[in-house]
């Protein structure tokens, strides 16, 4: 399996959608390549992209922002780079699973591109700690019916 480089921005090119922050943070630091995959992108092609990637860039404005495509981050062991709004900070722990930035800076966005860049590595823990998040938090109910079954097995061994 070849490393995983670069970002990815999966979204519109609607101001709320913070795609004028991203472009503004990447003429701030060229050093950082994202590719951009828009909303019309098939599911195949859109994990297809997330698997080689290093890191997902959500610069989003809104408060409406539907965090599908960090989710799917998550699941595929990719850390995310996320505007410090209340829903994502909720899932985004910086330093852990991604890092965060103010809504609408692009230089403190520039930043975390040039950290991200700078140390792979450690971004590549992070996607593993971010699998382990979407795991425990979006696959409960998997763990809910194998620990009720496990119950329900010793139930039946020890009456």
């Amino acid at each position: 399996m070849s490393a995983r480089r670069g970002g990815l921005y999966v979204g519109g090119f609607a101001v709320e959608e913070g795609i004028d922050v991203l472009l503004q943070a990447l003429e701030l630091y060229p050093g950082a390549r994202v590719g951009i995959v828009t909303a019309g992108a098939s599911a195949a092609e859109l994990r297809g992209r997330m698997q080689r990637c290093a890191y997902l860039v959500v610069p989003g404005l809104s408060y409406d922002a539907e965090p599908h495509a960090l989710v799917l981050a998550f699941a595929e062991a990719v850390p995310v780079i996320a505007s410090r709004l209340p829903l994502f900070a909720e899932l985004v722990e910086p330093g852990r699973n991604g890092l965060l930035f103010d809504p609408g800076s692009a230089s403190q966005l520039a930043r975390r591109l040039a950290w991200a860049e700078a140390f792979p590595e450690k971004m590549r823990q992070m996607g593993e700690c971010a699998q382990a998040d979407y795991r425990a938090r979006f696959v409960a109910h998997w763990n809910w019916r194998r620990l009720y079954g496990e119950r329900r097995r010793q139930a039946r061994l020890h009456p």
